[in-house]
């Protein structure tokens, strides 16, 4: 203070204010999940999974994929083969997104089943990795066209993971 004491009770003033606030923040963030799961409290909105959210969009895209294809394609499709392959490739991938979307809307035996497949996908996506650096190690192949190959295993990869590299 302006006379020279120290202003009474400063010490138990600035110790309760920590306590105050490091129970009101600390303590309450870290068990507010525990207390969330606890009773139980369910999404307000009925929100779709990520998964779901990305196998729908690409099928709205896809779907415009062939409505161009059907508009113009048709008439070039006849002679070029590039054309007939991508109209193909499309409707496979459009079956293929159709079918998970079925599985989204399993019961717990078709969720064990995708774990089996989800798992036996990045066994398959460890062991293309493997290959691709033997064959970068042999110069087999130009560098650019390995990493290119390792991105599309990198994005196969997320899809299942939902988050960056394992």
């Amino acid at each position: 203070m302006d006379n020279g004491v120290t202003f009474p009770q400063r010490n138990l003033i600035i110790f309760t204010t920590f306590v105050v606030i490091f129970v009101t923040l600390v303590f309450q963030g870290l068990t507010l999940p525990l207390v969330i799961k606890l009773i139980k409290i369910e999404e307000i909105d009925d929100i779709m999974p990520e998964d779901e959210q990305q196998a729908r969009i690409q099928l709205c895209l896809d779907d415009v994929a062939i409505r161009l294809l059907e508009k113009y394609g048709n008439s070039d499709a006849e002679g070029n083969e590039l054309i007939a392959l991508y109209r193909t490739t499309i409707k496979n991938e459009v079956y293929n997104i159709q079918q998970r979307l079925e599985s989204f809307e399993c019961g717990e035996i078709k969720h064990k089943e995708i774990k089996k497949y989800h798992s036996l996908l990045m066994k398959i996506y460890s062991e293309q990795r493997k290959e691709l650096f033997r064959l970068k190690k042999e110069h087999a192949f130009e560098d650019e066209e390995i990493r290119k190959a390792e991105v599309q295993i990198d994005l196969n990869e997320l899809k299942i993971t939902g988050s960056g590299h394992l």
